[in-house]
C-alpha cells in the first residue's frame, strides 16, 4: 500500500509541476490598440482578464464607434488589471514620433558638419 500511496502522490506532484510550469509560460493580454472598444474588450475576456480589471478611460460612448488609442501595460497575464485609452479618433503614436526625431536631426547635423 505504502508503494501505491507513493505513486500516486509523485503523479500529483509531477501534474502539479507541468501545469505551474505551463502557467509560467502562459497566454499574455493581445494587443488591442486600433481595435473598437467592444472588440478590445470582447478580446481581452477571450484571453481570461475579468471584467473588473480593465478599466476605460477618454470620451464615453457607444462602444463600437470609440478606438482603443492605447493599452497598457502590453502583453501581461491575464490575471494584471489593463488600462484602455479610448477616443473618437487616436493621435499619431508618440515613439514612433520620437523614433523619427533623431534620424531627421542626424541628418540635417550631418548637412551642416559638410
Amino acid at each position: 500500500m505504502k508503494r501505491g500511496a507513493l505513486r500516486v502522490m509523485g503523479v500529483v506532484v509531477c501534474t502539479s509541476v507541468v501545469l505551474l510550469l505551463a502557467g509560467c509560460g502562459g497566454s499574455t493580454t493581445p494587443d488591442t490598440e486600433g481595435q473598437t472598444l467592444a472588440q478590445a474588450q470582447q478580446a481581452l475576456r477571450d484571453a481570461g482578464v475579468p471584467d473588473g480589471n480593465i478599466t476605460v478611460d477618454g470620451p464615453q460612448g457607444d462602444p463600437n464607434q470609440l478606438i482603443v488609442c492605447d493599452h497598457d501595460p502590453d502583453s501581461v497575464v491575464p490575471t494584471q488589471p489593463v488600462t484602455l485609452e479610448v477616443d473618437t479618433a487616436c493621435a499619431d503614436d508618440k515613439d514612433k514620433k520620437k523614433k523619427k526625431k533623431p534620424k531627421s536631426s542626424s541628418s540635417s547635423s550631418k548637412s551642416r558638419s559638410r
